[in-house]
């Protein structure tokens, strides 16, 4: 299944599936997502889900953005980010996540695991204005950062990923163990080091 996580000024608003081969964006009532947004025109862009999946400017007065660059018409690779207005849609391909976690949790000495109780899993803040708090992750989404950079940590079964949502140039964002990371999610293992913005925090899993 492939499908879009919408967020608004770096908040996760929606989780839309792409179920259907045109899936239309705009402000008028008749597009299948609906955006209350002046910078957003009636029938905005579309969604084009067949064999692969496109984004498609349809004449917009602002234009589409994929990773930043303004684009007409172009596939989508799992992790890529289209901005429309002022909205983000960050693009999942289920079937290349299932295979990425496959990879990681392949080793056998992680089959104990499913004998264990429920994980759980949490953000220390190590660096910043509430240095000291802890944050449990006991949501699908948890939001980190501030409104000039955001990222989400997404709860996936047993797996969290780290997933950039805003920020400004590739060298303002979000790090994990020191290096920036990209449009892809990325799998934490305990211990990580995350840094949104001018927040240090600490990863910690346990189960």
């Amino acid at each position: 299944m492939a499908r879009l996580i919408i967020t608004h000024q770096g908040t996760v608003i929606k989780e839309y599936d792409l179920s259907k081969e045109k899936v239309t964006v705009g402000r008028k009532p008749s597009n299948d997502i609906i955006l209350d947004d002046p910078t957003v025109s009636s029938v905005h862009a579309a969604f084009l889900h067949m064999q692969h999946t496109y984004i498609e400017d349809l004449n917009s007065t602002n234009g589409v953005k994929l990773n930043g660059k303004p684009v007409n018409k172009r596939q989508l690779n799992h992790g890529d980010l289209v901005l429309i207005g002022q909205h983000e849609f960050k693009f999942i391909d289920d079937a290349v996540q299932d295979f990425e976690s496959t990879v990681v949790i392949a080793p056998p000495v992680q089959a104990s695991v499913e004998t264990k109780k429920p994980v759980k899993a949490s953000v220390v803040i190590t660096r910043g204005a509430k240095e000291g708090e802890s944050i449990a992750l006991n949501k699908p989404y948890t939001k980190l950062g501030s409104a000039s950079q955001v990222a989400v940590i997404a709860r996936r079964g047993e797996n969290y990923y780290l997933m950039p949502m805003t920020g400004g140039a590739q060298g303002d964002s979000p790090k994990l163990n020191g290096k920036q990371i990209g449009a892809e999610s990325m799998l934490l293992s305990n211990a990580d080091i995350i840094e949104v913005a001018t927040t240090q925090l600490k990863f910690t899993i346990e189960g």
